[in-house]
């Protein structure tokens, strides 16, 4: 199966997605999980990905076409492979999070262009994931949470404005999107845990 965690910075989703995989190899061993991230989950990625979160990029264009160029080479060279293996794929981020980012939190994207771009991961052939867990946070607390990080990169420093953007524009994905599950991720680790626990639980029918 194929299990993708979103949200924006600051919503503890990469703090959940070590806490999942961890559990998930306990129950069912280290080579049944895959755990990945995007951008820069596959290998060479990681030189592009620095150069887009130190905000190197110029045109409002580019960010959206590397997400996309990153996802293509992702999914050839480590999501297809194991799902065909037969693994779980856990995902830190995937095609939501270029739509919420880079296409309804961009002004320079109009909304014609938006319904398009957000057909192509089906008509170029992506895998669509069994579920997305979406981890909900407001902006504020997000930022909070940020701060207390004390690293910031290109999209953290962008402001908490802009982050609102980006969930409301999770909130437009969510609305068309299959398979979509949405956490409460304002409470404590342990209770976001549990609560991403309970549903792949249900999806695993693990006992």
């Amino acid at each position: 199966m194929f299990f993708v965690l979103e949200g924006i910075d600051g919503s503890g989703k990469t703090t959940q997605a070590d806490r999942v995989e961890r559990w998930l190899k306990g129950a069912l061993g280290g080579d049944a999980v895959l755990r990945t991230r995007e951008p820069g989950g596959w290998e060479g990625a990681e030189r592009a990905r620095q150069f887009v979160l130190d905000g190197g990029l110029v045109s409002p264009w580019s960010e959206f076409f590397f997400f996309m160029l990153d996802r293509c080479e992702h999914v050839e060279r480590v999501i297809k492979p194991a799902l065909s293996a037969g693994k779980i794929v856990l995902s830190d981020r995937y095609a939501p999070s270029t739509f919420a980012y880079q296409i309804f939190a961009n002004p320079a994207v109009p909304p014609e262009s938006a319904d398009y771009l957000e057909r192509l991961p089906e008509v170029i052939g992506l895998p669509a994931p069994d579920a997305v867990f979406l981890l909900d946070v407001d902006a504020r607390t997000a930022a909070a949470r940020l701060f207390s990080r004390g690293a910031k990169d290109g999209f953290d420093g962008r402001g908490g404005r802009y982050f609102e953007m980006v969930r409301d524009g999770y909130e437009r994905v969510g609305r068309r999107a299959k398979n979509w599950i949405k956490i409460d991720a304002s409470g404590s680790e342990d209770d976001v845990f549990a609560g991403l626990a309970s549903r792949i639980t249900g999806l695993l029918e693990l006992n």
